[in-house]
């Protein structure tokens, strides 16, 4: 008799968080740009300048790479501090959520506005490899909440929250390294086309 695998393995779930916090970045981006491309005298639009707003206008490097690490480097710490939270996870896919809402608008604000086609690489460029990252550190820290929440209701040795905390702090410093290479190499390109 040939069995059936009824569970998932580690890496499976894993490879299916990630799409489903990757979706609902997606999400979130399509509700930004139908708010913004639809909206009504209720809605504020000063939420959609946050991010991508450094095309605007021609900079010097060092502008620009501040510029797209700013308000990136802002929802990065923010979910870092959220996995210390017991209570974080809804806060970590709300904040994801917000997070594509913010893209969208970027999108159809910078999208809007002329030369479609360039502005629509180089935001893709940018925005999809930040949407991972982000979307790799939103799992990380609702892992690392999870496993807060664990350490504070069940008797867990200290030395393995040690380990844990430990590795989740490594874990944000490589994706902070990631970030920051990614910003200067975009920043860099993007330098090199205005010019």
């Amino acid at each position: 008799m040939i069995r059936k695998r009824t569970t998932l393995t580690t890496t499976e779930r894993k490879q299916r968080l990630f799409c489903l916090l990757f979706g609902s970045v997606l999400l979130g981006a399509a509700l930004g740009i139908v708010m913004l491309r639809w909206q009504y005298d209720g809605v504020p639009t000063s939420w959609a300048c946050f991010l991508g707003m450094f095309l605007e206008k021609r900079s010097s490097l060092a502008a620009l790479w501040l510029g797209s690490i700013g308000n990136i480097l802002l929802f990065l710490m923010t979910f870092f501090l959220l996995g210390f939270s017991a209570v974080g996870q809804p806060f970590v896919w709300l904040l994801l959520l917000t997070y594509g809402v913010c893209m969208g608008g970027a999108l159809q604000m910078q999208c809007g506005s002329g030369n479609v086609l360039v502005r629509s690489v180089l935001l893709l460029i940018y925005f999809v490899p930040v949407s991972a990252l982000l979307a790799v550190a939103s799992r990380e820290s609702l892992r690392f909440s999870g496993k807060f929440t664990d350490y504070g209701f069940r008797d867990e040795p200290t030395d393995q929250m040690c380990h844990q905390l430990r590795m989740y702090c490594a874990r944000f410093v490589v994706l902070l390294v990631l970030l920051v290479l990614h910003t200067l190499l975009y920043s860099a390109l993007f330098y090199a086309i205005e010019m």
